[in-house]
Parts: C-alpha cells; sequence; structure tokens
C-alpha cells in the first residue's frame, strides 16, 4: 500500500503505475489543519474520470471520524466516490467508529480500512475487526502507537502491540497491513523488515516511498517454489485426509493444510 499526500497529486501517476496493490490518497496526517478544505476539493477534481490498472484498489484515508473534518471528508467522498474503493480509518478506538463511517458514506459501499495507533484501538482490536462485513484489513499503525505507549519505534518494543491485532485481524478473518518502514534508502532492512511481518501473519505493508514497492510486493507474495510445494502438499492430503501426512520427512498438520491452500490457490502473474 502506497501513500500519496492530498495536496501532491502530481505523484499519483506514478504511484498507480508502481505496482502496488493499494494506492491511498492521504487527506490525514500529510495535510495541514489549514489546508483540508483544499485537500478534499484537489481528491474530489482527481477522481473525476480517474482509470486504475487491474487490480489496484484506491483507498483514501480521511481525517478522525467524530471530528468535523473526518465527517465532511467521509460526506464529501461518498457523493462522488469516481474510482476510490476504500476508505482508511485513522485512530480508530471503538467499534462504533466503524458504524459511524458506514452511516456518513451511505451512498457508496466503500470496504473500510481502520488503523490501530491508539492505546484504546489496541485495546478493543478485535470488537473493531469484527464490526463490519464491510472491514477489509487491520492497519497497524506503528508510528503513532509506539507514541502512545512511551516505547521506541522499533520491533521488539511493538511486538506485542503488532501481535495483538494480527490476532484480532485472524479472529476476524480479515488482512492485516504493517506499518511503513522508516528509513528510504535502506532495502535490505527493509526486506527484514518485511519478513518479520509476514512471519508474525501480516499480509502486506505500508511505503511512503514508491522505491520502497517492488521490495514489498517480492518479499509477501509466495515465489514459484513455494506456491509448487504447496499445490503438492496439499494433492497428497487431499488423496487420503484421514492419514497423517509426512512430506519431504516432516509431519503436516492440519492446520497448517488450511494456510498451505491459501499459497497454493494464489495465481502468480504470467
Amino acid at each position: 500500500m502506497l501513500f500519496v499526500g492530498a495536496l501532491a497529486l502530481e505523484a499519483l501517476p506514478g504511484a498507480l503505475s508502481s505496482g502496488a496493490d493499494l494506492v491511498c490518497i492521504d487527506l490525514e496526517d500529510a495535510v495541514p489543519p489549514g489546508r483540508k478544505e483544499e485537500s478534499r476539493d484537489a481528491v474530489l477534481a482527481a477522481l473525476s474520470g480517474l482509470a486504475l490498472p487491474p487490480g489496484m484498489q484506491l483507498v483514501a484515508r480521511v481525517n478522525e471520524i467524530g471530528t468535523p473534518e473526518g465527517d465532511e471528508d467521509v460526506r464529501a467522498l461518498s457523493r462522488s466516490p469516481g474510482a476510490l474503493g476504500a476508505l482508511m480509518l485513522p485512530k480508530v478506538n471503538a467499534a462504533t467508529a466503524i458504524t459511524r463511517a458506514i452511516e456518513l458514506s451511505a451512498a457508496a459501499p466503500f470496504e473500510l480500512y481502520p488503523i490501530i495507533e491508539t492505546c484504546e484501538g489496541l485495546e478493543q482490536c478485535a470488537a473493531i475487526a469484527r464490526a463490519s462485513p464491510r472491514l477489509k484489513a487491520l492497519v497497524f499503525g506503528g508510528f503513532d502507537l509506539s507514541t502512545a505507549l512511551g516505547c521506541e519505534m522499533a520491533w521488539e518494543p511493538l511486538l506485542y502491540a503488532r501481535s495483538r491485532v494480527v490476532h484480532a485481524a485472524a479472529g476476524a478473518g480479515v488482512e492485516c497491513l504493517d506499518s511503513p518502514y522508516p528509513v528510504i534508502d535502506d532495502l535490505a532492512g527493509l526486506r527484514e523488515s518485511c519478513a518479520r511481518a509476514k512471519a508474525l501473519g501480516m499480509t502486506g505493508k505500508a511505503a511512503k516511498h514508491a522505491s520502497q514497492v517492488k521490495a514489498i510486493v517480492e518479499s509477501f507474495t509466495p515465489t514459484a517454489g513455494e506456491i509448487e510445494r504447496a499445490r503438492r502438499i496439499v494433492a497428497a492430503f487431499e488423496e487420503d485426509p484421514t492419514r497423517p501426512l509426512v512430506f519431504e520427512g516432516k509431519l503436516i498438520e492440519r492446520p497448517a493444510i488450511r494456510r498451505l491452500a491459501r499459497i497454493a490457490a494464489f495465481e502468480p502473474e504470467r
């Protein structure tokens, strides 16, 4: 997921051609308080007639639901959604914020991406994840959450919080996206961060710079070898599901089969 500032929409064409699965126009952090209406008008103008690459979803991060700016963001975008398919909701503290966003966007059936980035949101993240069938993924907001917790923006201090958000997303059957890696020119560090997030159960990662997209996509996309191995294991299991399955000397338990079935079903791009 690649962010583009609502006041920097000259970067939108490049973002749309970046290879990201999601492009998120940011009306919140990227816009200073005195320019919210200006940014809203700019986004509405950009949405008119905008065409997206196949398979890409366009998202808008609105201001906090329940504030005048956030509520007006949702109302305005709902009246003229254009190519917009989803809303990202910052600082979600309770499931009621999801309900409120749905009420405000009654004219447009947006998918929803709440960000878990406050102490209260972390406490309530399981209920937030189950608040609506329109909820597509939880987004882990590591920058704001580390500030709220008074901890370093690093892997170990935030491991408990990340795990809790992954747990909530898995329990609700939705995706879980990690926060951006902050060092733009450290691709090795980015790949390590992606590998850790993937191992924890996250299914994607946000980026603030297009140069990070390729590494993120490669990190979270199953390789051809992983897909082939998963298909062989699933096929062997389906031949006789009543017997223990040993593959390459390792016992494969039924829960692992369910995870491998998702990989086996993945169709790589030709």
